[in-house]
């Protein structure tokens, strides 16, 4: 706190000139107060306002009264003056911390040029330094224009920077402080905020096809986790020399291209993410087993709910150990299994004859749950809500519980928990609801389908009666050697036939007795043969209506013929485009290769 002066309004002269210099230094008028400042120079240091800010603080605040800045420290004598400009407001916060609470670099610059030394150290009541703040609030660009370049000294309390970075997403930053200080004075407790940032790992990233064959093209940094601490010093220079390589050669990406740019940046990240972890564990690995134990515990039991098996592996290999430790009372796959991570369930893919351990162990108060009673329980619901439709949520519940049958010891298949119930009948009970809910969906889903199919074939069959142009008095159509008629004719019938199928298939569907196991394959299939059915009926129902107006309009009005038949391919495109990422969810999710495979080469135990 400012305890050198406290304000209060009891003389009315000194009230109307703080006032007067609130009004400048928020509207950057120099001219309107700098003969008072010159008349009273000390009026400069001191706060105007009951929240005991100075007029530095408010100009720097404003991000924009720059000049009202640089006019205000134009007259700093000598280092003793310093201090006097260090004051702080009512939350310890002096100018320097408003700058970083704004981002306002360019009074930031000015004030660590002209003020150097105590500023830059000052802590509010949060216990933050301009620095730390800074940090905090993800400013990369203040970070590296102003505190590296002006004011940055690692020190004890360095450390204290690398946690608030990590949750900044400011990497290279955190990765440049790790790399600058002794070993012993690295926190594991940082591994947690990893931990909780998916993004940073390439796991966390939904890219699509095209961004991750762009993503596995991109050029990497090359990051060598360091042995020695001079070597850090020379990994910290590479590292630094290789971003500005990367920033300079995407330069012009960045304007041009900007969604390239941006998978560049990912990749920049998850590179750094990884090292951090590495040299992490690395720093785990020497320290004491229970420590080791306790630190690599609560950071994996975060990891596996955010989905970061790249994590979980390192840790694993740093300390083997740790594989069976309990997790929320959870072994590491179990828990896998009941947060449904799939990614992190599949390192026991990559594990030895050890995985047989995994499967065969118990948990609960009284050791009978197994995994596949785990299993047998309903999904996080923020998990299932990424799934379309209740009736595919069922279908990978399912494909869990089908997974972790292979996975466990026959035995258990049959177990009794603690309420006598089989792992079958604890998946029965739990995805009562979500039966309901997918049997609903895959009526309401038939029923519109079949309304759709059902006028389809009425068209199709009118139409093959009555053709266009009619017909010659010996009963053939008067078009059948027009090749257009036989567009017309060859399409109309396949519609028919399509649309037959789909009408099938929708109402099998509404028959079907809705049983959990049909969601596994039964049901998707029929939906999978129905709504593509449908579609290629309504192709071919636009098809032949375009034949129909060729033949029709074609010699008549020309100019007309050609527009409208392009025309009829705008349902089609409606449908495959409200339609179809519908089918490809149903066909991948059903045929599709299993979610359930090895990921890496590396035996993680």
């Amino acid at each position: 706190m400012n305890d050198e002066y406290k304000y209060e309004y009891k003389d009315t002269e000194r009230a109307d000139t703080d006032l007067q210099i609130y009004k400048a230094a928020l509207h950057n008028d120099w001219n309107d107060v700098c003969g008072l400042f010159e008349a009273t120079p000390e009026l400069k240091t001191k706060p105007v306002n009951d929240r005991l800010e100075t007029p530095l603080m408010i100009a720097v605040g404003t991000n924009s009264s720059h000049e009202f800045v640089k006019q205000l420290l134009n007259n700093v004598k000598s280092y003793h003056d310093h201090d006097k400009w260090c004051g702080v407001n009512n939350s310890g916060n002096n100018a320097l911390h408003y700058a970083a609470k704004v981002g306002n670099m360019i009074d930031a610059i000015l004030m660590v040029q002209r003020l150097p030394g105590r500023m830059t150290r000052i802590k509010n009541i949060h216990g933050d330094t301009p620095l730390l703040l800074a940090a905090k609030l993800g400013r990369k660009d203040m970070i590296d224009e102003v505190f590296k370049k002006y004011t940055i000294t690692l020190d004890d309390e360095s450390v204290n920077l690398i946690i608030p970075a990590i949750q900044a997403g400011l990497l290279d930053f955190a990765m440049g402080i790790v790399c600058a200080i002794p070993e012993d004075m690295i926190t594991p407790n940082a591994l947690e905020a990893l931990a909780t940032k998916p993004e940073f790992f390439p796991s966390g990233n939904r890219l699509g096809f095209w961004g991750c064959l762009v993503y596995r093209c991109m050029p990497t940094i090359g990051i060598e986790i360091p042995k020695e601490h001079e070597q850090r010093d020379k990994l910290l220079q590479k590292l630094a020399t290789r971003l500005e390589k990367l920033e300079s050669a995407f330069k012009y990406v960045k304007t041009w291209a900007p969604a390239i740019k941006n998978i560049q940046d990912i990749k920049i990240k998850n590179e750094l993410g990884n090292a951090i972890v590495k040299i992490f564990c690395k720093v785990i690995e020497i320290k004491d087993p229970v420590i080791a134990s306790k630190v690599l515990g609560s950071s994996i039991a975060i990891a596996v709910k955010s989905g970061i098996y790249e994590l979980i592996e390192e840790c694993v290999l740093a300390y083997p150990g740790i594989i069976w430790s309990e997790f929320e009372g959870y072994n590491l796959f179990h828990l896998a299994i009941k947060e449904r991570q799939v990614q992190v369930y599949n390192l026991v893919y990559q594990m030895s004859g050890h995985k047989a351990f995994a499967a065969s162990e118990l948990h609960g108060e009284e050791k009978l749950e197994n995994a596949l009673h785990v299993a047998a329980k309903l999904a996080p619901s923020h998990l299932l809500s990424t799934i379309t439709g209740a009736a595919l949520q069922l279908q990978r519940e399912l494909q869990w519980y089908k997974e972790v049958e292979t996975f466990v010891e026959p035995e258990h298949v049959k177990a009794l928990n603690k309420d006598g119930k089989t792992p079958w009948m604890v998946f029965t009970d739990e995805h009562k609801d979500l039966l309901k809910e997918g049997q609903q969906w895959m009526k309401d889903t038939a029923t519109s389908c079949t309304v759709v199919a059902a006028l389809i074939v009425t068209i199709t069959f009118a139409a093959a009666i009555t053709v266009p142009g009619g017909n010659k008095e010996d009963g053939k159509p008067i078009f059948l050697n027009e090749r257009a008629f036989m567009v017309f004719i060859i399409s109309d019938a396949f519609a028919l036939f399509s649309s037959s199928t789909s009408l099938l298939m929708f109402l099998g569907i509404l028959t079907s007795r809705y049983a959990e196991i049909d969601f596994l394959y039964a049901l998707p299939k029929r939906l999978t043969i129905g709504l593509m059915s449908l579609f290629l009926s309504i192709a071919a129902t636009m098809i032949a209506f375009g034949a129909t107006l060729a033949l029709l309009l074609n010699d008549k009005v020309t100019w007309i013929a050609a527009p409208v038949v392009m025309i009829t391919s705008i349902p089609v495109g409606l449908y495959a485009l409200l339609q179809f990422p519908l089918l490809i969810e149903i066909v991948w999710s059903t045929y599709g290769p299993s979610i359930f495979r090895k990921q890496s080469s590396r035996v993680i135990y």
